[in-house]
């Protein structure tokens, strides 16, 4: 990197969705470099509510403390509060979802309908868990998912073999169409909701005649809001499955992966970040980004909401130490660091 140094500020025209917008900008030519920040690029997509998202963490680790991730100690997991657990007879699961008028309850299931467990899964996320716990077993166990996993595992092995739609207003005309015509009477079916939605009331009165199939929501935005509740949901979907967090390898990799550099920066205070996507948003506060950030101790320095458009001027106002961008950002690297050419 080239040494830090008290810089000129000039100003600049960009043109945004056909509008000139003038921003203050570094001169010399060297755009966001002006301030020497630490540049590195992170797998985006893998930031999701499930086990990958370690494996992004680990990248910004090496990004931001310019070494290697610290090795995973057995029993030095991170703890969390479980949703679900062991009954007498088979387990409990919490169900507490995103959306209008869907309740917090508790949802149970005896060892012979875990032993015959099919599951629906609306959400990537979810099934994001189940092959990362499960690897390509995973397709013997989810049957049918809506567009958003069809999307992200095209040659998927699920017996349905057609996608249910979109999941936000889960269509009860298809999925009571597939449960006609596909499901079984000895196998207990789990629909499996992740993220917000919108039709609740009418998906539980269209199942109310179906007694092997359970409707299980998670809370999107406990989940992007809490470590701990990430991993509650991740040891839950495991034990649906008949994977428990104790006896499941991945689960424990992951629990002790993140323990190590929880342990690794317990008295750090880390540099600033940005992290900018390819469409120019930028990941604030209330973000699974965010979570990444503060197990790693990085000040975000977008504290808005959401994903947004942070702007030009106000990175350069604020000098982040670090700045990320995703590997799928097909910029070149001047053009996302702003170098004048």
């Amino acid at each position: 990197m080239k040494a830090s140094k008290i810089i000129a500020v000039a100003v600049a025209a960009l043109v945004i969705g056909g509008c000139a917008a003038f921003i203050l900008w570094p001169s010399e030519d060297r755009g966001w470099y002006a301030w020497d920040p630490t540049v590195g690029e992170v797998e985006y997509a893998k930031i999701s509510a499930t086990p990958r998202i370690i494996e992004t963490i680990e990248q910004m680790y090496k990004i931001a403390y310019g070494a290697d991730v610290p090795a995973p100690k057995a029993g030095s997991r991170i703890s969390f509060d479980p949703i679900a657990g062991k009954t007498a007879d088979g387990i409990w699961i919490k169900s507490s979802g995103t959306g209008p008028g869907i309740p917090d309850t508790t949802l149970y299931f005896t060892d012979d309908m875990t032993s015959k467990m099919k599951i629906i899964s609306y959400g990537l996320g979810f099934t994001d868990s189940y092959v990362q716990m499960l690897g390509d077993d995973v397709w013997k166990t989810v049957v049918a998912a809506g567009n958003s996993t069809w999307n992200a595992y095209p040659n998927n092995g699920m017996s349905w073999n057609a996608t249910l739609a979109a999941e936000m207003t889960l269509s009860t005309v298809n999925l009571i169409s597939f449960l006609e015509s596909k499901a079984d009477a000895d196998s207990t079916y789990c629909l499996v909701v992740w993220g917000y939605m919108l039709n609740y009331a009418a998906v539980d009165a269209a199942l109310a005649g179906y007694p092997n199939v359970k409707l299980l929501c998670v809370d999107y935005y406990k989940a992007i809001g809490s470590l701990n509740y990430l991993l509650s949901v991740v040891d839950a979907l495991g034990w649906l499955v008949g994977k428990s967090t104790e006896q499941n390898h991945a689960a424990i990799d992951f629990q002790e992966r993140i323990g190590a550099i929880d342990h690794a920066l317990s008295s750090k205070t880390g540099p600033s970040v940005y992290m900018e996507l390819p469409s120019g948003t930028s990941p604030g506060s209330n973000t699974l980004t965010q979570l990444c950030f503060d197990l790693l101790r990085l000040k975000n320095i977008n504290t808005t909401s959401g994903t947004n458009l942070f702007g030009d001027a106000n990175v350069v106002a604020t000098g982040p130490e670090i700045i990320l961008f995703d590997v799928r950002d097909t910029r070149t690297m001047d053009q996302k660091m702003r170098v004048l050419t």
